[in-house]
């Protein structure tokens, strides 16, 4: 299937509902020459397959970043800027981004920056990087997952081949967060589906994602706050001690979780928390941090990071949002209480 997609004063086509080799019909000028950025893991399972795809172009090179949900950092864009310091301007170049989230965000960056004349598509492994992939913001982070550099930009093209993520185990517990966020932001009904269609870990490990995908590509259209939510509360545990006992996608989950609760707290919701947290031990999902990560530390990363930036989302109820406003000591105790009294109700039930 196709479809045109923009956001601001960006447009461009998605392709989704077939394998690559069906939906990319690559014909070069024998000028162009195509630039592959991906991930370690993708270039060593992918490798031939991805090279058939472009057969007909002039030459074909592999830029290979670590594997990291954010290679999008200041050093791996500095040594991509090495790499490319011997391809003459004198070319056409399309630079094909197949791989992470990161990855499709260092692509984006540097489409727009690079002097060598040159477009770029998006090759999305996962429903992450096709969401990371539909942001006009391209960004390349500092080490603690604060932007450094942003420039806006969207891809001439993004193919989303489905079968590349069914096969993931873990990896679709990761993707179903990122719609399970779409539904918090955007749209109860479609968080209730969710909770129906996938109630447990099983179920997500049978079922495809492949329905959603347009929904989410239209919520991803329409609102700048999905990508937003959960963000700050994500971004203080890369400060806080221990905070590296979580990885990237988990500091996210709980940064999700934290802005709901946060949420409640400014603005009763009228939604049952408690079912929630059950529902995610269900599907797997960590409910509770690390004992060597101390909340106490981490509400005071909070405070800190908030001040530096802009107000937050908070929601009228769930799937509506209702203004922004600023972290406050009484708030975030009040988020952080109630999420302990629900985690102790649960273990006692």
């Amino acid at each position: 299937m196709e479809k045109s997609y923009q956001k601001d004063q960006f447009i461009t086509d998605i392709f989704y509902g077939e394998t690559l080799n069906k939906s990319i019909n690559f014909s070069a000028s024998s000028k162009q020459h195509v630039i592959i950025l991906t991930n370690q893991k993708y270039y060593d399972r992918s490798f031939e397959k991805i090279n058939q795809l472009f057969k007909s172009a002039e030459e074909i090179d592999w830029y290979v970043c670590r594997n990291q949900t954010y290679c999008n950092n200041l050093e791996e864009l500095m040594n991509l800027l090495h790499f490319l310091e011997r391809f003459p301007q004198n070319r056409q170049y399309l630079f094909c981004a197949y791989g992470n989230e990161g990855v499709m965000q260092l692509t984006g960056f540097l489409a727009q920056t690079t002097i060598l004349p040159s477009h770029y598509w998006c090759l999305p492994v996962s429903v992450r990087s096709l969401a990371k992939a539909l942001l006009v913001e391209q960004a390349i982070m500092k080490q603690n997952n604060q932007v450094l550099l942003q420039v806006k930009n969207l891809p001439q093209a993004i193919y989303f081949d489905q079968t590349l993520t069914e096969a993931q185990q873990d990896g679709k517990l990761v993707d179903l967060l990122i719609f399970i966020r779409v539904g918090i932001v955007c749209d109860y009904h479609f968080l209730q589906n969710l909770y129906l269609n996938f109630p447990d870990q099983h179920r997500v490990y049978r079922r495809s994602f492949a329905a959603l995908i347009p929904e989410l590509i239209h919520y991803y259209a329409h609102s700048s706050e999905i990508e937003t939510f959960g963000k700050l509360f994500e971004t203080a545990f890369y400060q806080t001690e221990n905070g590296h006992l979580l990885s990237a996608n988990m500091k996210r989950l709980f940064g999700i979780l934290f802005h709901l609760f946060w949420s409640d707290a400014n603005n009763a919701l009228h939604f049952n928390l408690k079912n929630f947290l059950i529902w995610f031990n269900h599907l797997g999902y960590p409910i509770t941090l690390p004992p060597q990560i101390s909340l106490t530390d981490y509400q005071l990363q909070v405070l800190a990071q908030g001040q530096k930036q802009e107000p937050l989302t908070v929601l009228a109820e769930i799937g509506k949002i209702s203004t922004h406003k600023e972290v406050t000591l009484q708030t975030l105790q009040q988020a952080i209480t109630n999420y302990q009294v629900i985690l102790k109700e649960i273990s006692e039930s």
